[in-house]
């Protein structure tokens, strides 16, 4: 009895070692790709916020939250009060002036990382197909990344904007019912795509390309009907591509669902037309002009060289995505994320798999390769290290947090804090691109200009442009809008700085002045 338990229970060390599977063992490949995307969380937490725009959205913002309705005119720019304004960004200001009611500019700052990283998931984890090779993946990462780096000012609606992007083509890159043998849409495209392209609307004005896409892809179906030898009244009438063409008008019906009805129509058009927001049309002499280069140039050569069938909705969607892009840079990262979704899939079978996992042994002849999983806690080290060197760590490992100065690029925290201390209403003249940070941390202030500055009246706009620009009458200009304080960078405006100094007197005196800038107040209003 004594040897038969002893065999039972004699087993090799080897049988009772648990082992992990080999799908948790990353390659060296893995390991590089977990590293960017670390590298890109760093990158975007330290790029510094711009001192335009995002403050002028928080403030928006701030005021639909205190005053429950939609300002009529921009905040805090008493002189554009007669300017037709439609604040058809109200979603993404109101978000925005959440996040900095949880944690001011720092938690813009980790709330705009947080978007670009999530972003750059959604890329590499549902635009670029799974049987795609790893690295194409990262390519196609990476051209997201310098898309997001060439247009980064925070978390501003344009890049609000990219999480309803993200939401709209996800169905669309799942399913791809355009290339199946049915071509209908997923019932996940008739839910999630009109939900996303209302929540667009209401964020930002590059909700445009939404309905558009939806009636490239209606279009493409109906061309490849119409070439499988169908007449046009035969295609008309198939079910696949009636549905395909009242998904496309569902897309275009919801863009209504805002405060604007057709305004908003009117404001992306004149968006397009003349942007107030500082984006410009294409210039391919620029980083945005050679990614836009390099996606034309990829698919012409896919289109010569893939074994893949071309479809019609997917050519359709790079015509009005690269349409787009020529009209408005912000639409470059739209055509991104569709040459993403219609390039990868052309490359099937032009390059080797190499990055396929390695069979489990199993075999007891085999022994278990003992540092296989030594990238995976290289990966695993690198996303700490991430943490570790990231702002945020502050908070949980102990350490200084950031200081503004760094989170904000060249702020001009000595005049803030003079207004801070000396906190009364004030109609102040500053450089547009200290007005908006101004505006925001003193939310009695009105200013003569923000980033709104084109929505100013003409002969505004013009003594604005001449009294920085020096000048004797500067006097004159002031008091002819009833200005109380005056704000100058020395460094830009030193000339102009340097007059004013000769010139106070009177009913103007130095109320505060640092190595960087100079405050002016009228003395009645001290």
């Amino acid at each position: 009895m004594e040897s038969a338990n002893d065999k039972t229970n004699d087993a090799s060390p080897r049988d009772t070692t648990p082992l992990l599977s080999d799908r948790y063992a990353l390659s060296p490949l893995d390991f590089a790709i977990v590293s960017f995307f670390v590298v890109a969380f760093l990158l975007f937490y330290y790029l510094p916020l711009s001192t335009v725009g995002v403050w002028r959205d928080i403030s928006v913002g701030r005021t639909i939250l205190a005053e429950s309705q939609l300002p009529s005119h921009p905040v805090q720019m008493p002189l554009a009060a007669t300017s037709l304004y439609r604040p058809t960004n109200w979603l993404a200001d109101i978000s925005l002036a959440l996040v900095n009611r949880a944690g001011g500019p720092e938690a813009i700052s980790l709330a705009s990382t947080l978007v670009a990283t999530g972003y750059l998931l959604f890329v590499y984890f549902v635009l670029c197909p799974s049987s795609s090779p790893k690295w194409l993946r990262l390519i196609a990462v990476a051209l997201a990344a310098a898309t997001l780096l060439f247009c980064w000012q925070g978390l501003t609606p344009e890049l609000a904007s990219s999480v309803r992007l993200a939401l709209f083509l996800t169905p669309l890159a799942i399913f791809a019912g355009w290339r199946q043998s049915n071509m209908a849409p997923s019932i996940w495209s008739w839910i999630v795509a009109p939900l996303a392209i209302v929540a667009w609307a209401n964020t930002h004005w590059t909700f445009v390309a939404g309905p558009l896409l939806m009636s490239a892809i209606a279009v493409g179906v109906a061309c490849d009907s119409r070439l499988t030898g169908r007449s046009w009244g035969e295609t008309c009438g198939d079910r696949q591509v009636q549905a395909w063409v009242w998904l496309a008008q569902l897309c275009w019906f919801v863009t209504l669902l805002n405060p604007f009805g057709f305004g908003v129509w009117a404001e992306a058009l004149a968006q397009i037309v003349h942007p107030l927001d500082g984006s410009t049309p294409l210039v391919l002499a620029s980083g945005l002009g050679a990614i836009v280069a390099l996606l034309v140039a990829a698919l012409a050569c896919l289109l010569r060289r893939s074994q893949t069938p071309v479809h019609g909705g997917d050519i359709a969607m790079f015509v009005v995505a690269i349409s787009l892009a020529a009209c408005n840079t912000h639409f470059v990262l739209t055509l991104v994320a569709v040459a993403t979704m219609i390039c990868l899939p052309m490359t099937a079978g032009l390059f080797a798999r190499s990055d396929k996992a390695e069979p489990v042994a199993t075999s007891d002849t085999q022994e278990p390769r003992p540092l296989r999983f030594a990238f995976t806690l290289l990966s695993l080290l690198a996303i700490w290290i991430g943490f570790a060197l990231s702002p945020i760590s502050a908070s949980v490992l102990g350490g200084t947090p950031r200081m503004l100065a760094s989170a904000i690029e060249d702020p001009p925290l000595g005049v803030v804090r003079f207004l801070h201390e000396n906190r009364r209403e004030r109609f102040i003249l500053a450089p547009v691109v200290w007005s908006d940070f101004i505006a925001y941390a003193d939310a009695d202030a009105e200013m003569f200009a923000t980033s709104d500055f084109d929505r100013l009246p003409q002969q505004a706009k013009f003594d604005f442009r001449r009294l920085y620009q020096g000048g004797s009458q500067w006097q004159r200009i002031l008091d002819r809008y009833d200005v109380d304080t005056l704000v100058i960078d020395k460094r830009a405006h030193g000339d102009f700085a340097t007059q004013v100094l000769g010139d106070v007197g009177g009913d103007w005196q130095l109320a505060w002045e640092n190595a960087r800038a100079l405050v002016l107040q009228r003395r009645s209003a001290a």
